[in-house]
């Protein structure tokens, strides 16, 4: 990792990892959780390679759509993607899910490189370990109110 910014989020969800792995994949079904991604044209089966296609809506001047492709899916232990611009901005998003007591500690996690990553990542840190946090709270809630 380096000195590439990574914004980092780490919960115990009360429920199995494969549990979890299916909410965590059902790429389809964020709508009904997620605060701020929908993903659209999900494809039928996700491997690495695929591309999918997303809609991020925070309010915020970088909302709009983007293009994520997975490069790592090993069901049910880790999850990983990665999207931007070459060069510039990239983030490689990943997920780890791992037995821990009787449920599963989840991190969630992204990575940053690229010539903009510090200047672009550390002036919004704090607003993007929010944005994290709330996405695992509300995975969290999903896997555990039974969906």
């Amino acid at each position: 990792m380096g000195n590439n910014p990574v914004i980092t989020a780490v919960t115990h969800i009360d429920a199995p990892p494969e549990k979890v792995w299916r909410v965590l994949t059902d790429f389809a079904g964020y709508a009904e959780w997620h605060p701020v991604l929908r993903f659209v044209d999900v494809p039928a089966e996700i491997l690495p390679g695929t591309r999918l296609q997303a809609q991020l809506t925070r309010g915020a001047e970088n909302d709009g759509a983007y293009e994520f492709t997975v490069v790592d899916h090993e069901a049910p232990e880790r999850l990983a993607w990665t999207g931007g611009i070459p060069d510039v901005l990239t983030g490689l998003h990943s997920f780890v899910l791992e037995p821990h007591d009787g449920g599963t500690r989840f991190t969630e996690s992204e990575e940053f490189t690229g010539s903009a990553a510090v200047e672009t990542i550390e002036p919004a840190r704090a607003q993007m370990e929010e944005g994290s946090a709330s996405y695992v709270r509300a995975l969290k809630k999903r896997v555990e109110s039974g969906h």
